[in-house]
This record gives structure tokens, sequence and C-alpha cells, in this order.
């Protein structure tokens, strides 16, 4: 009876996984003998151990394990990437943004099987605790040895594939990559705190600074993030009524879209930053959310060194400035500005509001680049002299897709067998974006003709999670479709197309722009070689100088300039 309980929890959970892996969740179970079956097979004699006698004790004791799975499948099916443990602390800030409905499921799906765990929960103190000690002395491991816990996975389980969540999902199984990844994560911070940028970088920081201060005139640059920005026009099988861009976009700016790989796919929009902003890989060795880390202290990204180059750098986001930690982030990568809807920021100097949000929730791109266009144009007016660099980040297209239809009827319909209600209106809200950014870009090309002005998409939205890009061959099926993002590049009033790129080159053009094509002469601005699995390893070493100087409020290191500074 024993033996089949067990046996029947491994064989339900074997099923799960190899159904829930052909609809986009991490792979099946099968392959992680070594350390995850096991590990499995303690939890749930465990759990049983805290469970009083009936005959669903073994269902109610299966219940967490499964669940805990379909959190780890829901994660990767609607973002993309495995989940860690440090981004539970950042599932409130994502919940933050859902619609009513999909909470109210989501705490009915959590709260049953918690509910019914706890109804039959039955604390024996002698034998649950003797039965918990082989869990206290992993985590302990973990937490305390970090080091030693890698050491001992890398040698006796299957390969960790760096580039790749899945891939290590894979061989080793979820649970098991769960306490890699945070034991990497501890072992990664401590290790952090005596890292110091080389001199060699700090030397090409200077030069860098020291040639775009030496440039006569300085170009602006615009730089604009769109939140879930899916031009329906790569859905290579999907059927619309009509074209879902916006005949004054097509007109300005024809087939000139490019595309940029996102780290992220369906949220973490800060993750999307973070890279747009530093030009190094989201690479989470710290955090699940690099940017919740940031303390403020100054960070060697790109608006630091406009700051210090000659440029006023401000920056407009059009959600809360609690969100993702962005004003310590904005703050230390270099913002001298920061703007926020005044909605969100009382006692906030701003210049802009979200206005009527009715039906949609989130301020439309359109009010907000209006606004914006009105600030930059009283701003060159004023100082014509002075260079800026205007970040702007936008909300509007954040799931549910929800549109005000008495303000933006719906003007596209799906036609044929495939049909997605969030599809067809995130198409919808594409129209009236476009529509949008093309009196934008119109205006910033008026007003300052010689500047560089950036359009990207920050990641694609979930709509019903990777299968629906695939079966409707978003360009091209693939599996790593779904982090191609669409991005544009006006340069001096001409739109300008550029091959593949990573958000994390975004930096480099801009660099390149500012000092008149210098900066590609002396650096590796060759992005066709970036487009591998590797590409990310290559800028570790920039991923570390940034992330030790973003994380150590105190640190004596200066980062742009002379070579030290007092801290008092």
């Amino acid at each position: 009876m024993l033996t089949n309980r067990y046996t029947a929890f491994l064989l339900l959970l074997l099923g799960y996984t190899e159904m829930s892996q052909q609809y986009g969740g991490l792979p099946s179970l099968l392959p992680a003998w070594r350390l995850e079956i096991p590990l499995l097979l303690y939890l749930y004699f465990l759990l049983n151990q805290f469970l009083r006698k009936s005959r669903w004790q073994p269902l109610v004791a299966a219940a967490p394990i499964l669940l805990m799975y379909a959190v780890f499948d829901a994660y990767h099916i609607m973002f993309g990437r495995m989940l860690r443990i440090t981004e539970i602390t950042e599932l409130p800030e994502m919940f933050q943004v859902l619609p009513p409905l999909p909470l109210t499921l989501i705490a009915l799906l959590i709260g049953l099987p918690l509910l019914a765990f706890l109804a039959a929960f039955e604390f024996r103190p002698r034998r649950t605790i003797m039965a918990s000690l082989p869990l206290l002395a992993l985590l302990l491991m973990v937490e305390i040895t970090p080091d030693f816990f890698m050491n001992a996975f890398q040698t006796t389980q299957q390969e960790v594939i760096l580039y790749s969540d899945t891939a290590s999902a894979r061989n080793n199984g979820r649970l098991s990559m769960m306490l890699y990844n945070e034991a990497k994560r501890k072992s990664f911070h401590e290790k952090i705190a005596g890292h110091q940028m080389n001199s060699a970088s700090l030397e090409d920081f200077d030069k860098v600074i020291a040639g775009l201060k030496g440039q006569r005139r300085k170009g602006n640059i615009h730089l604009i993030v769109l939140e879930s920005f899916l031009d329906p026009g790569l859905l290579k099988d999907a059927n619309f009524s009509s074209n879902p861009t916006h005949p004054a976009f097509r007109k300005l700016l024809g087939q000139k879209g490019g595309i940029s790989i996102s780290p992220v796919f369906a949220g973490g929009t800060a993750q999307a930053e973070f890279e747009i902003l530093c030009g190094a890989p989201a690479l989470r060795e710290f955090s699940g959310i690099e940017f919740d880390v940031f303390t403020g202290a100054k960070t060697p990204c790109l608006p630091q060194i406009l700051s210090q180059g000659g440029y006023e750098t401000n920056a407009t986001n059009s959600y809360k400035p609690d969100f993702f930690n962005s004003t310590n982030a904005y703050t230390g990568i270099g913002f001298e500005k920061r703007y926020y809807p005044q909605e969100f920021a009382a006692g906030y100097d701003t210049y802009f509001s979200t206005g009527d949000v009715t039906g949609e929730d989130y301020m439309f791109d359109g009010v907000l680049f209006s606004q914006n266009l009105e600030f930059i144009t009283r701003r060159i007016k004023t100082n014509p002299t002075l260079p800026i660099f205007n970040y702007v980040i936008g909300m509007y297209g954040h799931s549910p897709h929800d549109l005000n239809l008495d303000k933006r009827p719906m003007v596209i319909k799906m036609c044929g067998k495939f049909r997605d209600e969030g599809l067809e209106k995130a198409a919808n809200q594409y129209y009236y974006r476009t529509e949008a950014i093309a009196a934008y870009v119109k205006g910033l090309i008026a007003v300052d003709p010689h500047s560089l002005i950036i359009l990207v998409s920050d990641h694609l939205p979930s709509l019903s999670g990777s299968q629906t890009y695939k079966d409707l061959n978003y360009l091209g099926g693939t599996e790593d479709a779904t982090f191609l993002n669409r991005i544009f590049i006006i340069e001096n009033g001409r739109p300008v197309r550029q091959n593949t790129i990573h958000h994390f080159d975004i930096p480099r053009i801009v660099l390149n722009y500012a000092s008149k094509g210098k900066y590609c002469q002396k650096h590796d601005c060759d992005f066709t070689t970036h487009d591998t699995p590797f590409a990310k390893t290559a800028y570790r070493d920039d991923y570390l100088d940034i992330m030790s100087q973003a994380m150590d409020a105190a640190s004596a290191i200066r980062v742009l300039g002379a070579k030290t500074q007092c801290v008092q």
C-alpha cells in the first residue's frame, strides 16, 4: 500500500510534466533522476508526516508539490523563464497589474489546496522535527555554504547550461535548479563585495566622457520604451480584417522596423530597461530583477556617461515611482531629473498627468507623448545649447489590453479559425498606438530635426502564452522568437534600419551617434556577432562592474572620471 502511494505520486508527477511541456511548460521530470526525483519523494514523505491519517492523506500531501510544479510551469509559460527564489518576493508587484478575474482565479487555485492541507494538518513534534532535518540541512547548506553546494551539485548532477534555464531544468529538475540558482546568487553576493572595476575600464569611461565633452554640437537623444509593443504583422498566420498598422505610421517608417532581442517575455519590464540603459545583459545573478537591488549609488550606465559628457538626462516614467525600485535605479544610473504622473507622485516635480484612464487603467501612449513633446519643445526653446537625453517609458499596451471604446472603438477584427480576444484587443491598441507614435515622431523631427530617436518594445505581451506565438508563426515560430521585439531608429530625421541586435546593444548605438561615429571606431559595434547563446557570457565583466557599483551605496570607487573619491 505504502509503495503504491509513492509510485502513484511519482507517476502523477511524470504524467503532469510530460503533459505540461506540450503546452509551453518546463521539460519533463524524467531525465532529472539524480537529485530531483529523490528530493520530491522525500518531500512527499515529509508532507505525509504533517497530516493525520485518512483516505485523502496521499492526495492532500501531494497537492502542495503539484501546486509548486504548476507555479513553475505557469511562470515559464507567462514569462519565458524559470522562477527563482528571489523572484517570489517580486510577485506582489506583478499581481498589482493583473485584473481582478485572473487574481481571483490565482487565489482560488493556490488557496484551496493549501486550505485542504491546513485542515488535515496534525503536528507531532518528535516525528515531524526528525523528518524535517534533511530539508533543513539542505537549505542551510545553500544559504551558509553556497560554494560547497554548487561544487557538489556540479560534480554529481548533470550539466548546468549557463545561458538556458529551460535546458538546465530539463537536465536537473525545477526544485534542484531553484536551489542551485539561490546558492549561486548567495555566492556571487559574497564575492561582489570585493569587486572593483579594473583600471582599463575606468580609463575607457574617462575617454568616452572626454570625447563627448569635446563635441562642439551634440545632438539630442530621445529613447522611448514601448510597453508590450507587438507588431501583429509579424504573426504570419494571423488574419485581420484590415492592416493593424496606422497609415500615418506606415508612411513615416514603412519597412524600416528592425528587431531587438529582449531578456524577457511577457513581463519584467525593468529587466529590459536594465539592458537598454546599462548596455549589459540582465543575468539575474543577484536578484530576479536587477533594478530591485540598486541603492542609488553611481553606476556606469548610459545616462551616467551622457550626464558627465555634457547632457541633461531626464527620465519620464508613466507608472508608479516605487514600481521595480525605479527611483533608486534611475538615480544610480545617472538620470538628473525623474518625472512620474502627478496622480502617482504627490510632492514630486513633474510636468505630466495620466489624463482620463477610464476603461483602460493605463495611460494612453498618445496622452504621454503629446505632453512629452510639449515639454521637450519648451525645453529646447529655453535652452537650445544644452543637449538633452530624453528617456520615456510607457505603460499602455499592458495586459489585459483593454480599450475605452468611446475614445478608441474596435476597428480591427480577427478573421479565420484562430481567435484570441486578447490579441484582437492588442491589435486595435497597436493601430491607435502607431497613430500616436507617428504624430509624436513627426513633432520631434519638426522641433528637433538633428537628433536621434529610438523606439523599442520592452517585451512581447503574454497573450495566451508562448504557444500562441508558435501557433501563429511569429517570426518563424521558433522557441526563442518570443524574445524578438520591434525597434525603430530615426537618425537626423531619417529612418534607418539596423541588423538584429540585443537590447543591451542600444547604449552603443546612442554613444556612437553622440560621438559622431568615433565610439564604434574604438569599440566593438559588430552587433551581428552577438546573436548566439554564448553572447551574454562575453559581457559578464561589464555586468559585474555595473552591479558592484549599483549595490554599494558607500563605494569608495569613483565610477567615472577621477580614480577615487572620498565618501562622507
